[in-house]
């Protein structure tokens, strides 16, 4: 029991800790990179059309992230 309770306490500590560490826009910029797809990649994009819902979602995934990278990152 005593090993139980020792490792909820570490856990809450580990979490408390973790949650309060500053978030920076540089460290994020520092390993965070645009999303830019090759030519065969668009052109198989293209051929595709209309895309399947799955993949249109990714898309849009790609498109917040480059345009989120693009205003802070730059």
């Amino acid at each position: 029991m005593k090993s139980t309770a020792a490792l909820f306490l570490i856990a809450i500590a580990t979490f408390s800790t973790a949650c309060s560490l500053p978030v920076t826009v540089e460290a994020d910029c520092a390993w965070a990179r645009p999303i830019r797809f090759d030519a065969a990649t668009k052109g198989w994009l293209r051929a595709q059309m209309p895309w399947p819902d799955p993949v249109r979602a990714d898309l849009d995934k790609i498109a917040k992230h480059n345009e989120k990278h693009g205003m802070f990152c730059r």
